[in-house]
């Protein structure tokens, strides 16, 4: 377990999610202007997911900062906001956009099956994309339970076992390569970002999510569905790869925004 742990860390560590949109390294400003320009073109959900502008004077707990799009805009909204990661790269990329805009916030390394504050201590806390990459994520979710004042609102987004990208990567890796006793579960462990990263059904996360009340999930098509995303160093030469993204368009008019096939999914709830 704290091997994965450690392989997880160096993968984010070496590129923070979604830095490669970044292209001005230059001009810091607009470098990251241009990862926020990325994140929210591909995923305009997320405003409406995260609601930033209600976050004045509220704790704020952001678990799993990247490249801290998320993360400056509860500062800005007026949060007394607290940021956590597993890596130094995110916390260094928060702290700069901080300074960049005259806002301050408590940031730093931190591992989200083990969170240093006392019980009750927020009033939202948010997790995008993060937990199902942890090695333990039912520790995660108590910990992010624990932290949670009563009354408190919780927003986490994970994968969805039955998502179209996840079927797309098991053609990709398993069907095409005759390895059919691999599932779903193994190539988005063994292929899909860090090592290790989970898949949930909706009744899946239910459970997971089982100790909090009023549990809304939703799953939405994203840019990983449509092929509209920038390719990792990792597979931007796969041939097989490169002409399914040339093929993306066609796919679009028949995905819709929201389907219960979409693998990105969205649960709020309250302790």
């Amino acid at each position: 377990m704290r091997d994965l742990k450690e392989a997880v860390r160096a993968h984010w560590e070496s590129e923070p999610c979604e830095s490669r949109a970044g292209q001005s390294f230059g001009d810091r400003q607009k470098f990251f202007t241009e990862i926020d320009a990325y994140r929210y073109s591909r995923s305009p959900f997320i405003e409406q997911f995260a609601r930033f502008s209600e976050a004045k004077d509220k704790r704020i707990l952001e678990v799993g900062l990247g490249s801290g799009s998320d993360f400056i805009r509860w500062a800005r909204a007026g949060a007394i906001a607290w940021g956590r990661d597993l890596t130094q790269a995110a916390v260094n990329l928060a702290e700069e956009r901080l300074r960049l805009e005259g806002l301050t916030a408590n940031v730093a390394i931190g591992d989200v099956e083990a969170l240093e504050f006392p019980e009750s201590f927020f009033d939202l806390v948010y997790s995008y994309g993060v937990v199902h990459h942890t090695p333990d994520t039912e520790a995660a979710v108590r910990e992010l339970y624990r932290v949670l004042k009563p009354n408190g609102t919780i927003r986490v987004m994970i994968y969805n076992l039955n998502g179209f990208s996840v079927f797309y990567e098991w053609c990709l890796f398993a069907l095409l390569r005759g390895r059919l006793r691999l599932s779903r579960r193994d190539i988005m462990a063994m292929y899909n970002e860090s090592p290790g990263t989970k898949l949930y059904s909706q009744g899946e996360a239910a459970a997971l999510f089982n100790r909090f009340r009023d549990v809304r999930i939703e799953t939405i098509v994203d840019s990983g569905d449509t092929l509209q995303f920038q390719l990792s160093e990792r597979y931007k030469d796969n041939l097989i790869i490169k002409a399914a993204f040339k093929a993306a368009p066609l796919l679009k008019p028949f995905l819709g925004k929201r389907s219960r096939f979409g693998t990105t999914m969205l649960i709020e709830a309250c302790k």
